[in-house]
């Protein structure tokens, strides 16, 4: 086991004085990225802030992902209409391109080779999954029929994707592409909505998994819970996600590559659990709740939890996302002198 003597946390402090902070993603070399106020930001190991350009004729924006080489990937807004962006390592912003006959776009995921992935819309809320190559061209991924909508959800480090499209029917079913844009359907024993996938070209959605070849695996809870949402995946196959005990509370659930499930219990003495990231050792990260406190927590291997301090000010509410190696963890808390919610870095010690 890892020796773990707990996290440092750190505040993300405002780029102005009085507005709100949020962090959206952070890399293994600890860049932390997402928006301070209305302003795409990054935060350095102190949690002092730095703006990321933001193109003429657009208001605002926000940085959603971030890389090991620090290549930033997020989107510009002006009024209802959003650009998906690029940045560089030093800040620079270049836009990227979007589908013909499309009015907006947005990335949500980019991987450390610089590909990104996210999603164009048509008129009437018709969304497409599209990829960006490392060198920022536009890749459109293959539809289940010639105007079939999807959607796409996280990214591999082969550009393999994991989303929902629709089938001839209508109906949602999961999906994965291949770092082609080719799609194939996942065999499910349930609709399911495919919310991850390894580098091992392994799936995880609602209650299933699948391997490369497409075999599901069930990922249930037995007597002891009801299965709900799967979150993500690690390289060597285990999956997060949550379900509700016997008598109805939200439990988080970490389930092997074999599907068998751990309860990553609450602190005490609180009732519920809800996990929302792990890292590459199993550790866990999310919140635990009871009543009306709301606490952020991560598991260690054996499943125990330990709390997350808060910032000096602050009132710490949820870790969110981890880096594969466990160094750093970022969530928000509670700022009761501004009335506001800020960004917060926990850095291994």
């Amino acid at each position: 086991m890892l020796e773990r003597t707990g996290y440092t946390a750190i505040d993300l402090r405002p780029l102005t004085g009085g507005e709100g902070t949020s962090a959206y993603s952070v890399s293994d070399t600890e860049f932390v990225v997402g928006e301070s106020g209305s302003t795409p930001a990054r935060w350095n190991r102190e949690g002092v802030p730095s703006a990321l350009a933001v193109l003429d004729g657009y208001s605002g924006g926000r940085a959603c992902g971030v890389n090991k080489t620090g290549v930033t990937a997020g989107i510009l807004h002006d009024g209802e209409h959003l650009l998906p962006v690029r940045w560089d390592p030093a800040g620079g912003v270049q836009r990227l391109d979007l589908p013909d006959g499309t009015i907006s776009g947005a990335v949500n995921r980019i991987n450390d080779r610089g590909s990104m992935l996210g999603g164009a819309m048509e008129p009437g809320y018709r969304w497409r999954a599209v990829r960006w190559t490392p060198d920022s061209r536009l890749a459109e991924l293959e539809p289940l029929t010639a105007d079939g909508e999807t959607q796409a959800h996280d990214l591999n480090e082969l550009d393999e994707v994991a989303g929902t499209a629709k089938d001839g029917s209508g109906a949602r079913t999961a999906v994965r592409w291949s770092r082609t844009g080719e799609v194939s359907r996942l065999p499910s024993p349930r609709r399911a909505t495919a919310h991850c996938i390894n580098d091992q070209g392994v799936v995880a959605a609602d209650g299933v998994s699948w391997n490369r070849d497409g075999q599901a695996t069930l990922l249930t809870g037995g007597p002891v819970f009801r299965t709900g949402q799967t979150l993500k995946l690690t390289n060597d196959g285990a999956t997060i996600g949550w379900g509700a005990t016997t008598d109805g509370q939200q439990i988080g659930i970490r389930w092997n590559w074999s599907g068998e499930p751990t309860v990553l219990p609450p602190l005490p003495p609180d009732t519920t659990s809800t996990c929302f990231d792990i890292d590459d050792a199993g550790v866990v990260v999310g919140e635990s709740a009871g009543g009306t406190k709301v606490r952020p927590v991560w598991w260690d291997e054996d499943a125990t939890p330990h709390p997350l301090p808060s910032p000096a000010g602050l009132d710490a509410i949820v870790a969110q996302h981890i880096t594969m190696t466990g160094n750093v963890i970022i969530g928000y808390g509670y700022d009761p002198a501004e009335a506001t919610y800020r960004g917060i870095a926990w850095y291994r010690t």
